[in-house]
């Protein structure tokens, strides 16, 4: 008989000196630990929201997404059945905020991660820390957006060079986009001069008030002829603290991936396909990239 899987998330949240940071440890009085800050993702939450927002809850402080460190697995009773448990963690660097004791999480620490790792109770919080230890760490998010779903084209095996608008789940993917960019601290859209792009990004341009730019440079055939302006412009909004996501066809962001990393001293992915709808998550300092993590559609 296969167990249920309960989806959970969290993060190894630091303040102040990168190469020397303060590590947030939290106390559970229910179980009586010290551990990282993590928790159950609601239904239909992208683990990346879930992250920030158990973060917040049990912390007090937000915080900015950094790179991918770990998944771990184990077993735990839910509903009173056997169930396996995945935690995903990230490296999350504190922002602004202030801890408040509530009834789940009744003590916060800040310690310097050879003191936070001799506090922490389980042995799988210490192996994530270690992978904090080994990640870049400063670092803020670029986002490759590849457009939602789109409506099947008129006509019978019809094909397009164009993709139409959006389909009933590519409007419901769009739909989905929107916590993960509020989350991420979204301040740039730019999208190819398409309807399907457009059309992905506007849940979010509507909620946030960031304008979507259309760029033709950024359709297939503008950025095969302009990719190095393309690249340069992408990398110097970066650079200035901007948050940026770029929507476009799977050609585009498989350009960009590889273009974004020449030079970063972090070879880019060699399969860049994600399925409509999903993105790339890059992790730079000053436009130079330091990781990279693929993420599927949430709808």
């Amino acid at each position: 008989m296969t167990r249920p899987v309960v989806l959970a998330a969290g993060g190894v949240l630091w303040r102040h000196d990168a190469v020397a940071p303060e590590i947030a440890l939290v106390h559970r009085p229910q179980y009586d630990d010290w551990s990282l800050p993590k928790g159950k993702a609601k239904p239909g939450e992208h683990l990346l929201v879930t992250a920030l927002r158990e973060m917040a809850e049990e912390t007090g402080y937000q915080a900015q997404i950094g790179p991918y460190l770990t998944t771990v697995r184990y077993r735990v009773t839910s509903g009173g059945r056997p169930a396996d448990k995945s935690v995903t963690y990230w490296s999350m660097r504190a922002t602004d905020g202030e801890f408040v004791a509530s009834r789940e999480v009744d003590a916060m620490r800040w310690l310097p991660m050879d003191a936070a790792r001799k506090l922490l109770t389980s042995a799988s919080d210490k192996k994530v820390l270690d992978a904090f230890v080994a990640a870049p760490r400063d670092t803020r998010p670029l986002l490759l957006v590849r457009h939602a779903a789109t409506a099947a084209p008129a006509g019978r095996l019809k094909v397009r060079a164009v993709p139409p608008g959006l389909s009933k789940s590519g409007r419901a993917q769009a739909q989905a986009l929107v916590p993960v960019l509020e989350g991420l601290g979204v301040t740039r859209l730019l999208s190819a001069d398409l309807p399907a792009c457009a059309q992905t990004l506007a849940p979010f341009a509507a909620s946030s008030g960031v304008a979507v730019r259309r760029e033709v440079l950024l359709t297939g055939d503008g950025f095969s002829a302009n990719e190095q302006e393309v690249t340069d412009e992408v990398r110097r909004d970066a650079a200035a603290r901007e948050t940026v996501v770029v929507c476009g066809q799977q050609r585009v962001i498989a350009g960009l991936l590889a273009a974004l990393g020449e030079g970063s001293g972090v070879r880019p992915p060699t399969e860049t396909g994600v399925r409509k709808g999903g993105w790339w998550l890059l992790h730079h300092r000053d436009g130079a990239i330091s990781a990279y993590e693929r993420h599927e559609p949430a709808a």
